[in-house]
């Protein structure tokens, strides 16, 4: 039946649900050209939620340690922002988010880690803003 959700759609949402909550002050907001949203959100959800988050494993929690690290190490800062959100949503907490960049510092380098720090900050000002 074609109006059946595909399985893997389905896990993803759950996973992507437990990260980015809707309306969550500091939530991601992504987006991308009409012509191709419905067919890479369906694809990305899928795909990078339920086909690699959504797996055995790992925690979730562990899932968003590495993809903060990797995240930062490679100077992907909205994604880094995004993820953030994500990694507060799921109960880690800002030092441990802070020790995870200076971690990474020594690995991918001191201006990765400034940047990434930058980003970080951004999100806990703009999430401490929403709760005054």
């Amino acid at each position: 039946m074609a109006d059946e959700i595909d399985p893997r759609m389905a896990k993803g949402m759950v996973t992507a649900l437990s990260l980015f909550k809707p309306g969550t002050p500091g939530a991601p907001r992504f987006e991308y050209p009409e012509e191709i949203a419905a067919d890479w959100n369906e694809f990305s959800i899928s795909t990078v939620m339920g086909d690699v988050w959504g797996r055995e494993g790992l925690r979730l929690e562990d899932r968003a340690r590495i993809t903060l690290g990797v995240l930062a190490a490679m100077g992907r800062l909205e994604q880094l922002k995004a993820y953030v959100v994500g990694a507060l949503n799921l109960g880690l907490g800002r030092e441990e988010i802070c020790e995870i960049v200076l971690h990474i510092s020594v690995y991918a380098g001191f201006p990765a880690a400034i940047q990434a720090f930058g980003a970080v900050k951004e999100v806990f000002d703009e999430l401490d803003a929403s709760s005054d």
